[in-house]
């Protein structure tokens, strides 16, 4: 059986599997507020594993799997800050957002940013939000999109083209039967797939080098760089790559396909259990994560794409046949993500920009998502960044956008409109410049300085509201005025 019939297998079972799966969710959803948000009934488990699978995307942990390749122990910050940001989502934003979100009737984090701006800028702020939001999902989908097309097309012989309107119309079809069901359903069997491959590639590198001791030899002749905390930089540079590695948790409170799983939690019980266990099993898939790359790193001596550190190591220790396997489960989880991105960029104009008299349409918010599929397998085909590249500047533009901003009107503060648009456009300025610009350490300047800039606009332009029912300084009166 050659690696392409494989392949083809392993796809045909693990669609028609997730199809399955979007028709329990279809059942279950009957209107707008069950197809973006399951009409708050999620469990713990489904909170959990679908935040994990949101926060942390399979380009994300191949990316970790790439840097421990690439930077040895330095990789461990990236597991820090991950971490990190995790327990800050759980603790701070999960709780509270969801609270809001349940007080204003709101379905989207947007609605959550946007509904007390006032009738003159809210709309602005919406279009603002749903421009920014746009821009960078539909690059994020585009570089998955291309870079799974790209070995289906290299590994397996299969069209490039083909495969990537193929893989899109199957996350399309997915996303339209079952929504907010089907999906975070659907992360659960990502999750799954991740850790049972994250467990198994180590083990197998391990195998062929005749033990973990011969591992653990071959790493350390690698070079002192390799084994330093640092990656051998020192001082400043040392700093500045620390701090820009840690980026990547601050800018996890940016990311709305993941935060609404919060938004979605049935009740304060599946949300505190649901907090508990994503930390645990982002904790235990990110160290594996960083075996693999460790693991991988002995068994060749250079890649030039580090971030498919575990699919080389797969195709050295496997024979064609299983290790076609894997990689095909792989980069069919990667894809199915997808389909969380396009139920946000639905939700932009369906639900962010609909006019609050006017009820939600649930025809119109397929048709919207047809529409963002199709823009995203249009860029995927002529994309030419590298799926990192691309991938990375929609995460950091995302969370310097949504993510300081959010984490003020949490405290209790409401941001006034003109400061809401400043930081939000801020934060995506910024990421945009010095993502163009070339690579501090660690992108301290991408990752660190447009999160900091737009939080410094959040917090100076917050104020502590008196009256509740007041949405803006025009329409303040006398009781906001005079002390009673």
């Amino acid at each position: 059986m050659t690696r392409a019939t494989v392949a083809l297998i392993v796809l045909c079972v693990y669609g028609a599997a997730l199809f399955a799966i979007a028709l329990w969710g279809g059942r279950r959803t009957h209107n707008g507020n069950d197809f973006f948000l399951a009409s708050r009934r999620l469990t713990a488990w489904f909170v959990a594993f679908s935040h994990v699978a949101n926060a942390s995307p399979v380009w994300l942990l191949l990316a970790l799997s790439g840097a421990a390749f690439a930077w040895g122990l330095a990789a461990v910050w990236i597991w820090l800050a991950v971490l990190g940001g995790y327990a800050m989502n759980a603790f701070y934003v999960g709780p509270r957002l969801r609270q809001l979100s349940i007080g204003q009737g709101t379905l989207t984090v947007v609605q959550v940013l946007s509904l007390d701006a006032g009738d003159r800028l809210q709309p602005m702020i919406v279009r603002s939000a749903a421009l920014i939001l746009s821009l960078a999902l539909l690059l994020e989908i585009s570089a998955v999109l291309h870079a799974a097309g790209s070995v289906f097309a290299t590994s397996f012989g299969f069209d490039f083209t083909s495969a990537c309107i193929t893989a899109i119309a199957a996350i399309a079809v997915i996303t339209l039967v079952g929504g907010f069901w089907s999906l975070s359903c659907s992360d659960i069997v990502q999750v799954a797939v991740l850790l049972l491959v994250a467990c198994l590639v180590p083990l197998l590198a391990i195998a062929v080098s005749d033990g973990l001791e011969q591992v653990q030899i071959g790493f350390q002749a690698l070079g002192p760089a390799t084994t330093d905390w640092f990656a051998g930089r020192k001082g400043v540079v040392a700093i500045a790559f620390v701090l820009g590695v840690s980026g990547l948790g601050f800018e996890l409170a940016g990311q709305p396909h993941a935060l609404v799983r919060y938004m979605a939690a049935r009740d304060e019980l599946a949300l505190r259990r649901g907090r508990w266990m994503a930390l645990a099993c982002i904790a235990v898939l990110l160290a594996l994560m960083l075996i693999c790359g460790w693991t991988a790193s002995v068994l060749h001596a250079g890649l030039e794409r580090p971030e498919l550190a575990i699919f080389a190591t797969l195709e050295r220790v496997l024979s064609p046949t299983l290790s076609a396997f894997i990689i095909a489960l792989v980069l069919a989880a990667m894809l199915i993500g997808m389909g969380n991105r396009l139920l946000v960029l639905a939700s932009c104009l369906s639900v962010d920009m609909k006019r609050s008299a006017s009820p939600l349409s649930f025809a119109w918010a397929r048709v919207v998502l047809v529409f963002y599929a199709v823009c995203a397998l249009c860029l995927a085909l002529y994309a030419s960044e590298s799926l990192l590249n691309q991938a990375m500047f929609a995460f950091a533009a995302m969370g310097a956008s949504f993510g300081p901003l959010l984490l003020v009107r949490l405290t209790g503060k409401r941001v006034r409109p003109g400061s809401t648009l400043g930081a939000m456009w801020a934060g995506f300025i910024l990421t945009l410049l010095f993502h163009v610009l070339p690579d501090a350490p660690g992108d301290f300047l991408e990752r660190v300085l447009p999160f900091v800039a737009s939080l410094g606009i959040a917090l100076t332009g917050g104020e502590r509201r008196r009256n509740p029912d007041r949405a803006d300084r025009a329409q303040e009166t006398v009781h906001d005025r005079v002390p009673i």
